[in-house]
């Protein structure tokens, strides 16, 4: 059983207050990777409170300062970050998803399942993953429902290449999945430090693949009903 996980295909992400360079020409290719055989799409979004840590504006210092923070459990751990242009904030235009793609994903039939998963609504942790904040503390329910799924393959997509899908890519191996990430469709933050990326992928047991490669895992056939 596979799964496509879309990672923050975001207004904000795309055209927004932090577009990704070059954002706009990934958006038809993943679109189409939806017309293949998966078991199951999904899409995720951050969705962020106004108030939320990560942004720059609620510490009075610039976009892309790091900052220490302290782990809101326990108090004591502490770990640098960066801190972002406000971007998808709850309910605004910057947090939804690419119009074409969430008309995709409402047309999908079965048998393939399409689900949305928010990340980033407590405010006062930073959120990558997909399966939960940085501190390991709080879990979205991504896990148990690919488990329920009965999903252990997934192939991940979207932005950014160097921190959302990165930290999505190595939280899905540590849990047990076959975890890919196919890099031709993920754009980064920082492109000039991919090397140092690809490096974090391959020391966490991510394997990066091409389009090609989907064919030897069996789900370059497309879905006849959708």
């Amino acid at each position: 059983m596979s799964a496509l996980i879309v990672v923050d295909l975001q207004e904000d992400f795309i055209n927004g207050s932090l577009a990704v360079k070059d954002a706009n020409s990934i958006i038809q290719p993943i679109i189409k990777l939806l017309d293949l055989n998966w078991d199951c799409v999904i899409a995720t979004k951050d969705w962020h409170p106004q108030n939320h840590t990560s942004f720059a504006s609620n510490h009075q210092v610039a976009p892309f300062t790091e900052l220490e923070f302290v782990n809101p459990d326990n108090g004591a751990e502490t770990k640098l970050q960066t801190v972002w242009p406000d971007h998808c904030v709850q309910g605004t235009d910057g947090a939804k998803l690419d119009p074409d793609l969430e008309e995709k994903l409402d047309i999908l039939l079965p048998p393939t399942t399409a689900k949305i998963v928010t990340k980033g609504s407590l405010k006062d942790r930073e959120y990558y993953s997909c399966f939960r904040d940085c501190w390991k503390l709080d879990n979205t329910d991504l896990k148990d429902y690919l488990k329920g799924k009965g999903v252990t393959r997934v192939v991940l997509v979207g932005l950014a290449y160097d921190y959302c899908v990165l930290n999505s890519a190595v939280d899905a191996s540590e849990f047990g999945f076959y975890t890919y990430v196919l890099k031709d469709y993920t754009r980064s933050v920082y492109p000039e430090k991919d090397g140092e990326t690809d490096a974090k992928y391959k020391s966490s047991g991510v394997k990066l693949i091409s389009f090609d490669e989907l064919h030897s895992m069996g789900l370059d056939v497309p879905i006849t009903n959708c």
